[in-house]
């Protein structure tokens, strides 16, 4: 018996020889998903302010109604902001805008946080610990960044923080003044000079006892109770670019965390 070769199917075309129905996309979306690939590849940066509706317009063939719900969706996202009589514009990261976004220090739900102060402790390149590699999908043993600094409250300590980004993406960032490090949080800095806004973040906790240069770094003794905070930052597309553990005193104030609206991230 003769068996016949399979015929190539044309577009919509099932393999019993009926089609499909055509999958449109809206004209928003392809509006949405270019501004988006703008913003990922850095044409336009945080604080830019994109092109006006009427030039998007232009840009992509479109009616300005599909442009405002393009623009609407990025807004609503995150990505984009407004300003009334100015234009839009590049949101950038979005884990809080305050100076430290992660560490927020009460004594209860109706107190403010007390303003911390970063000590840069050092930036040094290293052979990063496997759960690092994992985390930043990074080959095992992969060189790495290792950014150590301590967080004090009233002149005490109460963070210490060991942060971990992929040397081949942030090379140059070891050069940096080390006064940098303690005048910008690191994703202020990561956005500024990689363009690389920290998107969304997932955390883990667990509670353990200080040891070695932990209790030192904190003036407590060892076998003292802290919270490890494990920390995983993204970017674009669902890219890691630092991951982040922190010892956390809470003996005299507790971590405050408050929910957040996130973008999903592509």
């Amino acid at each position: 018996m003769m068996i016949r070769p399979l015929k190539k199917l044309g577009y919509g075309e099932t393999a019993s020889g009926g089609f499909r129905p055509r999958k449109t996309v809206p004209r928003y979306f392809l509006v949405q998903s270019g501004v988006l690939n703008r913003i990922e590849k850095g044409e336009y940066g945080p604080g830019d302010m994109i092109p006006t509706e009427k030039e998007l317009a232009s840009t992509f063939g479109v009616s300005i109604g599909t442009v405002k719900t393009a623009l609407l969706n990025l807004v609503n996202s995150g990505l984009l902001f407004r300003v009334q009589g100015k234009g839009t514009f590049v949101s950038g990261s979005m884990i809080g805008r305050d100076k430290l976004r992660l560490y927020h220090f009460v004594s209860d739900f109706e107190n403010q946080d007390a303003p911390l102060k970063i000590q840069f402790l050092r930036i040094k390149r290293v052979r990063g610990p496997s759960s690092a590699c994992r985390y930043l999908k990074i080959k095992p043993g992969a060189a790495m960044l290792q950014i150590d600094r301590v967080f004090t409250l009233k002149n005490e300590p109460v963070v210490f923080a060991s942060s971990f980004l992929p040397y081949n993406r942030f090379k140059g960032f070891d050069q940096l003044p080390c006064e940098t490090f303690e005048n910008k949080p690191l994703y202020q800095l990561i956005e500024d000079v990689y363009k690389l806004p920290t998107l969304r973040y997932q955390e883990m906790f667990a509670a353990t006892l200080s040891n070695g240069e932990i209790s030192g770094k904190l003036k407590v003794p060892d076998a003292f109770p802290l919270l490890q905070v494990d920390m995983l930052a993204l970017t674009f597309k669902n890219r890691p670019i630092e991951f982040r553990t922190s010892y956390c005193r809470t003996d005299s104030v507790k971590l405050f965390r408050m929910p957040m609206k996130m973008m999903p991230v592509k």
